[in-house]
């Protein structure tokens, strides 16, 4: 574990700050030199002896302590105790007015508005077989793509051609959409957001 050098240092530092202790007790008057026997060098056996006969300290009986005054809380086992009830005001109540026509008041139509629906177009591809590759791509990388999340492949033709389109949605607004891309970790500049009416 250590090296030759670092088990040397460790004993020289060791040796140094025992014999600062027992300089330091000499000093002290603890250990005197004719009380050290001729083995015990380092006068530890003094010591010990030394430390045995020190005299305790008798200690006074502890005074006890004046605890303050408790006082119980009250409890009732009935829960509606504490329930005010009754009205708050001192008048009886009075009967609320009958709404009335008023020609002033225009109600809003209830016409259908055109819906607009947000779809986050990740890819419109030639051949259905990339046009898969990345709908599984997608699927792989957040499976559990829910309710208006989920993606679908969608089939038209432009300028004659056969195009496949990679689309997740609809959505309610293009917020949602690009929220939509973050939570299954499509980067910004792969989530193209179109809206159809």
């Amino acid at each position: 574990m250590f090296d030759k050098v670092q088990r040397d240092r460790f004993w020289l530092v060791l040796g140094a700050i025992l014999i600062g202790l027992f300089v330091m007790q000499k000093e002290r008057g603890v250990v005197e030199p004719r009380q050290a026997s001729a083995y015990d060098r380092g006068g530890m056996t003094y010591l010990v002896e030394q430390t045995r006969a020190i005299p305790t300290v008798s200690r006074t009986a502890a005074r006890p302590v004046a605890r303050p005054q408790v006082q119980m809380a009250s409890w009732s086992d009935d829960p509606y105790a504490g329930l005010v009830t009754g009205s708050i005001s001192s008048a009886a109540p009075r009967p609320l007015a009958r709404p009335g026509r008023d020609s002033s008041i225009r109600v809003a139509s209830l016409a259908p508005v055109a819906s607009t629906s947000y779809y986050v177009q990740l890819g419109a591809y030639s051949g259905i077989d990339r046009a898969s590759r990345r709908y599984f791509d997608i699927l792989g990388r957040e499976p559990d793509l829910r309710g208006s999340e989920r993606v679908s492949i969608d089939t038209a033709r432009v300028s004659g051609e056969e195009v496949h389109r990679v689309r997740m949605g609809p959505f309610a607004s293009e917020a949602s959409a690009r929220a939509a891309c973050a939570r299954a970790a499509i980067p910004a500049d792969e989530c193209a957001v179109v809206v159809l009416n």
